[in-house]
C-alpha cells in the first residue's frame, strides 16, 4: 500500500487572513484608546478647574479680591508669557489655598489661561479660568472653562 505524503500546515491565504483580522482589531483598539485617553483629559481638567475656582473663592473671600488684578495670563503663547506658575499658582500656593503645584499645566501641556475681570467692568465681574484643550488654541471648540461670577 502506498502511503500520500501529504504535508500539514496553513496555506499563505488563511495566514494572510489572520494577518488582516489581527490588523482590523488592533485598529479598533487604537481607536477605542485614543477615545478614552481624551475623556480621561478631559475628566483632569474639569476636575482641576473645579479645585481651582475653589482656591481663588476662598483667596477672594481672604482678600476681597481675585488673584492678581490684572489682564489675561496664558501659556498659549511662544515663549509662555504665563506667570499662572509663577504667580497665580505660586501665591496659592504660599498661602496656603492649595497644596500643590500640579495646577498649573493642563494635562496636555499648555498653562491654563485666566482672565481677571473681577469687578473691573462695573458692578459685576466675569473672570473665566479654562484650558484650551488639546489643540493648543485659545477660543476653539475644544476649550474647557468655567467663569468665576463676582458681584462688586
Amino acid at each position: 500500500m502506498q502511503e500520500k505524503n501529504k504535508q500539514q500546515g496553513f496555506t499563505i491565504v488563511e495566514l494572510l487572513i489572520v494577518i488582516v483580522v489581527i490588523g482590523i482589531l488592533a485598529a479598533i483598539t487604537v481607536v477605542a484608546y485614543n477615545g478614552i485617553q481624551t475623556k480621561s483629559r478631559t475628566a483632569a481638567v474639569t476636575a482641576n478647574l473645579r479645585s481651582i475656582e475653589k482656591a481663588m473663592l476662598l483667596y477672594r473671600a481672604d482678600y476681597g479680591k481675585l488673584p492678581l488684578a490684572a489682564d489675561w495670563y496664558s501659556g498659549t503663547t511662544m515663549p509662555p508669557t504665563s506667570r499662572w506658575s509663577t504667580e497665580i499658582i505660586a501665591g496659592l500656593k504660599a498661602e496656603k489655598i492649595i497644596s500643590t503645584s500640579a495646577l498649573d499645566k493642563d494635562p496636555w501641556g499648555q498653562y491654563y489661561w485666566y482672565d481677571n475681570n473681577d469687578c473691573s467692568i462695573g458692578s459685576s465681574g466675569s473672570s473665566p479660568v479654562k484650558s484650551v484643550g488639546p489643540d493648543g488654541l485659545l477660543n476653539t471648540a475644544d476649550d474647557i472653562g468655567i467663569t468665576i461670577q463676582t458681584t462688586c
